[in-house]
This record gives C-alpha cells, structure tokens and sequence, in this order.
C-alpha cells in the first residue's frame, strides 16, 4: 500500500505524522517499529481491520495535503436519524457480544461466529432501511462477511453442527469445575477456541480444561476399538470365509515412459483379514479368480473354506469357476447390493495399498516377463508384511499366525456353515422381493414432477427409478426434493448423479419421518396411560405463554420442537407450535425464517418442521 509522491513531497504534514505516530506508540505501550500483524497481535486488534483503517489514513493525507490554507469546509454529515439507527445498532451488537463470548472469536488469519450471532445479525437486517455497507459498518463486520450470511440465508437451510454430549457433573465437583460444564454447554463456537478462551477465564492450561471436559463426558476420548465388522456381516472363525475381489494398478514404464495397468486378484480371510493369495493378472476375469482360489486353499494346508464372499461383477457368475469353487465344498455368496462394506476387509486392503506404495515404477527394458515378476513381487512384498505384523485384536498374534493356527470346533464349523448358507439365502431373497405391491400413485405423480422439475428425466428413462421411490410418502419425496434443488444450484451435486442421491435422501427422510411418528404415538399412549412424561415441557411452556405472545412466542415452540430432546419432548413442542400456528396464520413466515437461521438444530428435523407448516398452511396435511 503507497502513500501518493505529492503527500510524501508535503515535509511539513509528514514531520507531523511521524511526531504523532511516536506520541500514540508510547501511549499505547507499543513499538512503533514492530510490522502490523505483530502490533495487532500485542493490541488484541484484526490485523484486517487494520489494512482498512491505513487505506482510509492515506485517503485523509491525499486531502489534507491537497488542502490550501484557511479554515476547511465543513463535512457533510449524515441526517441525525441515520446516525442514531446506526449508534443504536452498534450498541446492541455490542451489548450481545459482551454477553455471549463465542459470538466473535478471531484466529490468526480468520474470524469465527457463532450460529446465534448469526441470527442475531439477520434478524436486524431484517429491519434495516439503510444500505448493506452501513448495516456491515455499524455491525463492526466485514461487508464480505455480511453478503455471504445473506447468501447462505437465501439459499436455504445450512448444515447443522454436530450434536454435543451431555455432561455428568457430580454433586460434589468444585465450582469451577461446574462453571466450565456451564460455559461449555452454552457455548456454540468450536470446542478448540473454548478451551483456549476457557483456560485464560479460570487461568488454566487448556489442556487441563480439556481433561475437565473429559472428565465430566462433555467431550469423548479417542481410543482404538478392537477388530469389528460395524454390522456388516457375522465374525466367523479363521479361515470359514474368504473375501476375494480385482483391483487395477497403475504401472508406469520408465524405460519407454510408458503407463499400463494390470489386476491384482486378492484373496483375504474375512475374519483375520490375513492374505491367503496373491495373483497379478492383465484383468480382473474368472480364470484369475480360480487361480487365487487354488493358491488360498494351498495357503490354509489343502482345507478349502466354507464360502466365498465376491462382488457382483459377472466374471464371478461364470460356470467353471462357480463349479471349481462347489467341487471343493466352498460355498459362493454375493455381497448386499449397493454395499462395499461387506467386504470391508478386501477394501481396506486396496485402500491401504494406494497410501502406502501407489503407482509402480518399472524398468522395461527387459522382455515383458520381468513387469510381471515384479508386480508380483511388489504386491507379495507387501502382503507378507502386512501378514507378519502383530495385531493387538489377535493378543499380539500376527494374522498368518491366527489364521494357520485356528482349530475351530466342530461345533464351530457347522454354525459357520449354517451362517453362511443363510447368508445365500437372505441375500438372494432380497433380489426377488417384490415391492411393487407398495406403490403409492399419489407418490408416482409426484415424482413425475419432481424429476421434470430438477431435470431428471434422462437419468431415468424407463422410469422404473420413479415407480420403486413410489413406496415412500410424499413428505419423503418432497423434503428430500428440496434438498438435491438446493444442492444442485450451488453446484455442490453433479447432475450425473443427481438421481442416485435423491434416492438415497428420500430413503433416509422417510427413516425420519417414521421416527416422528413414533415420537407422537409415544405421547398418545402416555396420555392414554395418564402418565404425564413432559410435565417440566409443561410447566416451561406455561411459563412461555405469561412472559411471551405472537412472534417471538412461536419462534420459541418452533426452537424447541426443532432441537428435540428425548423423543417424547419433540413431539410435544411440535404439537404447540402447529396448534399455535392453526389459529394464528400470519406467524407461519417469520416461524419459516427464524427456522432456516436456527443453524444449531439439525437440518433433517427443520426441514420436517417446514414441511408440515406448509403443509398445515395449504391443507395437506
């Protein structure tokens, strides 16, 4: 940033300049010759704020030294009412910051803001008359910043953040240790910036305020779970099942400077996830499948496994090696449709492969036998090593070592057998359900808009897609409609596959929806049974009618319908709100708004409330 040659040629407002700057540097405790990011660190100031202020410094210069002599005229000064609004504004943002800590939290190189200062700066907005560059003025906020929040807010509903543990406080805990469980359950910022502005609160380290937090189980403690399968699929015995499946590498030719790609066709044991075999092909294909297959039964000493679990490409349908792998008593089982995690010992093998070693570097110079040697090698090399390593899951044992070593029981193995062949079954029964029977028209007429609206309806040609998402409600269809809407205009969403995640969202909103049901009919049988289970909701919501009505009353209901609780409470101030809301129609719209700015509740259950207001509001629901 320069100062003009003219202001720098006017010695005798330079001089002066440079006398004042010392005489505010003394005054402030500061040196002068420090750089302005070090002197805004010493100050508490925003080193961006600074670089305006300067800009604005040299703009007074260029003025005062293009001033002749003589008294200067006077200012313009803004209508007295305007500058009123504006100090009446500032001080009210000031007034909520100095109550509310993590409004504003400045870093190194960036500021954070808390959600409720974010509702708190639209809200005002809202009643603005003035320009957006005086409102961001008054705010003491970049107008960069603002324009983003009113972006964001116009887009639609922002992502909730995740949801915090509730915290155990013992009766006899000291009352710092309470006060900290206080700050920390109304503070909305990030956890790092609490324990930070925590620590020079009660003059501690913020390690020590984390391990408070720990303590009393605000936050969790990350540690190493022992081997699991999440869900996906049973733990068997060591060597019951194999996991088998292809995966291309990239092999780069630094001879001739030329790139190809080859299979490697793993073999892994499901419950150890020991590799049985390794097997370098040109492709994935049902002859290098059966090799793997012959090399895993070796590995296990000649005993072949119970079944074989392998994706749904067709290689692995095809007749000799589906007969090969039967010959030997093996039993092959598709994995679930739409589900890698079935495989999840395979998958993990390949992810860690890519981090570890990546693309391989060859010298062909040689004839075309050494590339296939040394792929070999490199993929040997590396399951060797990952076989060889002890694992704390096996009591320290390596998984070559578990896996060689296992004798189940006879027991064991007929259970195994029994699991797998079940597994078959079930898997099988999936593919020829038939869902047809569910289909909803009011649903299928739906979706017919839905796809046309989004520009969907090449994605979808036959239209089967849209008579299977028949099954689910309309309110399914229309909240998740608005989701992908909103996600493929801000780009986040490619079109190609826009199909495929409004599927995935309608299935989940519906998994919502059941959810709330249920939360309703839970109220209904504890009234039926007299049992009254939100007798503190009650009390709080009698407390609401005597000190709140109209609009901020419904933005209460609508806060905590939208934050839930247990699932009884959800369902209680979801009632309120939609009977407040039967009888005072005018208050739908400022309910709308202060839900899509409610950024600390989740999306899923906002956007739930907004449906159901509309469609109480037109007559749907």
């Amino acid at each position: 940033m320069n100062v003009p040659q003219d202001v720098l040629e006017h010695k005798t407002l330079m001089i002066a300049l440079l006398g004042l700057t010392e005489d505010v540097a003394r005054e402030l405790g500061v040196d002068w010759h420090l750089s302005v990011a070090a002197m805004a660190r010493a100050l508490g100031a925003s080193r961006t704020s600074v670089y305006g202020q300067r800009q604005r410094l040299i703009e007074a210069l260029v003025k005062l030294a293009g001033a002749g002599p003589g008294r200067p005229p006077a200012a313009s000064q803004p209508p007295p009412a305007c500058r009123c609004g504006e100090l009446a504004l500032t001080a009210r943002v000031m007034e909520f910051r100095a109550h509310h800590a993590d409004a504003v939290v400045e870093h190194a190189n960036r500021t954070s803001y808390s959600p409720s200062f974010r509702r708190f700066i639209l809200g005002e907005l809202d009643g603005w008359e003035g320009t957006l560059a005086g409102f961001a003025q008054a705010c003491r906020l970049p107008i960069d910043t603002v324009k983003d929040w009113v972006s964001d807010d116009r887009a639609g509903l922002a992502s909730a953040p995740p949801a915090r543990r509730p915290a155990e406080v013992p009766l006899d805990a000291s009352e710092t240790t309470a006060s900290i469980a206080r700050d920390f359950a109304a503070w909305e910022g990030a956890t790092k910036d609490f324990l930070r502005v925590a620590g020079q609160r009660y003059g501690l380290a913020a390690g020590q305020v984390a391990r408070v937090l720990r303590i009393i189980g605000a936050i969790a403690v990350r540690a190493r779970q022992p081997f699991r399968h999440r869900g996906t699929t049973e733990r068997l015995s060591p060597g019951a099942m194999l996991v088998t499946d292809g995966k291309t590498l990239d092999v780069e030719l630094t001879g001739s400077g030329r790139r190809t790609r080859m299979n490697w066709q793993g073999i892994v044991d499901q419950a150890t996830g020991c590799d049985t075999a390794v097997v370098v092909t040109d492709e994935e294909g049902a002859a290098a499948a059966t090799r793997a297959f012959d090399e895993s039964v070796a590995f296990l000493g000649g005993v072949a496994p119970e079944g074989l679990l392998h994706d749904n490409k067709p290689c692995y349908n095809d007749a000799e090696f589906r007969d090969h792998v039967a010959a030997a008593g093996t039993v092959c089982v598709p994995t679930t449709l739409g589900r890698a995690q079935n495989k999840a010992s395979m998958e993990g093998e390949f992810s860690l492969f890519e981090v570890r070693v990546g693309t391989i570097q060859l010298d062909d110079s040689s004839v075309s036998s050494l590339i296939h040697s040394a792929v070999s090698e490199v993929v040997r090399a590396y399951t060797a090593a990952t076989n060889a390593v002890p694992r704390a899951e096996l009591d320290g044992a390596s998984r070559q070592a578990a896996l060689r070593s296992a004798r189940p029981s006879a027991a064991q193995r007929a259970a195994d057998r029994r699991f797998i062949r079940e597994l078959k079954e079930r898997h099988e029964r999936q593919r020829q359900s038939d869902w047809r029977s569910k289909v909803k028209p009011v649903a299928r007429r739906l979706l017919e808009h839905v796809f046309a609206r989004l520009d969907l309806e090449d994605r979808d040609p036959s239209g089967r897609l849209r008579e299977y998402l028949s099954i689910y409600e309309p309110a399914a269809i229309r909240q998740a409609a608005a989701i992908v809407s909103v996600r493929l205009q801000r780009g986040e969403l490619q079109r190609e596959y826009a199909h495929r995640y409004l599927t995935k969202v309608i299935q989940s909103t519906q998994e919502s929806l059941d959810l709330q049901r249920q939360e309703a009919e839970l109220l209904a049988l504890c009234r039926l049974q007299a049992q009254d289970c939100v007798s503190t909701e009650r009390a709080e919501l009698e407390q609401l009618l005597r000190e709140q009505e109209g609009e901020a009353l419904a933005c209460a209901l609508a806060e905590r319908a939208a934050c839930g609780g247990l699932p009884v409470e959800g369902a209680f101030w979801t009632e309120q709100l939609l009977a407040l809301l039967a009888g005072a129609r005018h208050l739908g719209e400022a309910v709308r708004r202060f839900l899509v700015r409610l950024y600390e509740a989740p999306v899923d259950r906002r956007l739930s409330l907004l449906d159901r207001i509309a469609a109480q509001a037109w007559g749907l629901a």
